[in-house]
């Protein structure tokens, strides 16, 4: 390995018997599932984890992840489109909702996000 990748944060997933290793950009979407977890990534099928999506929102948000609903969190290095500030297409081709009180900071995030 580099000294580049080991300085990259990396986070790791134990479902079963496996651990997964993944850097933060490989995520491009999480989805509670009652007290569960659904990761989704670019190139590793998903994976269900035994934890509530607060605790990802909490761990992920430096790395540029947004809550645009109680159960969805998004990489913004992912978002596709901005569908009628009610959903949002990711590049994995899911939609994504935004609900109603986190519309405004979502749709602010993501102008101010394209502005730069």
């Amino acid at each position: 390995m580099t000294d580049e990748m080991l300085n990259k944060p990396r986070l790791s997933f134990i479902y079963g018997r496996n651990m997964l290793i993944v850097q933060p950009e490989q995520i491009i979407r999480l989805e509670a599932r009652n007290n569960y977890t659904c990761v989704y990534f670019t190139d590793h099928t998903p994976i269900l984890m035994a934890k509530v999506l607060r605790i990802y929102d909490e761990m992920l948000c430096p790395y540029g992840f947004l809550r645009t609903h109680r159960s969805h969190l998004v990489n913004l290095q992912h978002v596709e489109e901005l569908s009628q500030k009610k959903s949002i297409r990711m590049k994995d081709s899911s939609t994504v909702e935004i609900s109603r009180s986190k519309k405004r900071k979502v749709v602010d995030f993501l102008f101010n996000q394209l502005i730069k």
